[in-house]
């Protein structure tokens, strides 16, 4: 064989393996910056679903869960199971404090309905206020797993807004 052609091969096969391996960085590089997209959506909706237990607590009278808050929590949760399977407990903690919360604010609805004094006695305000901070912190485990998850910095600001009410 010619020693030209033999450079030539080989000149064309590293080509080729320099094409496959750029491909395979483009293409990890794409899948990243997708799944930094899908933790930004997941953060918001989030975001969307905190802000909504929050003004529980101000409140007058608790009529369900509203669309809002319904469909920000499945937009999280459909986001968690296509882009972060590893992060299944942390949601489930989350998803147990929000049938908690619904439970107790139909709960005390109900109560107030019936029998509006004996809902004064009730101390509404701090069982609610213990269940939020059960929020705060399935919420901040969440968005701390979250960041690891995906190199997504929580802003300050959104770290901020969960904690309203400390």
């Amino acid at each position: 064989m010619d020693s030209t052609l033999y450079l030539a091969l080989w000149l064309v096969a590293l080509l080729v393996a320099i094409g496959i391996l750029s491909w395979l960085l483009a293409r990890h590089q794409g899948r990243h910056d997708l799944r930094r997209l899908q933790a930004q959506r997941l953060l918001e909706a989030l975001q969307r679903y905190s802000d909504w237990v929050c003004a529980q607590r101000l409140a007058a009278v608790f009529q369900g869960e509203p669309p809002e808050a319904a469909e920000a929590l499945d937009a999280a949760c459909t986001i968690r199971m296509a882009w972060f399977p590893e992060l299944a407990g942390d949601m489930a903690q989350l998803m147990g404090v929000h049938n908690r919360i619904i439970q107790f604010l139909g709960t005390q609805q109900a109560l107030w309905l019936r029998d509006p004094e004996h809902w004064l006695e009730s101390d509404h305000d701090k069982r609610f206020m213990a269940l939020w901070r059960q929020h705060r912190i399935a919420l901040q485990a969440l968005l701390a797993r979250l960041e690891e998850a995906s190199s997504v910095t929580i802003r300050p600001a959104a770290a901020r807004r969960e904690s309203t009410y400390a």
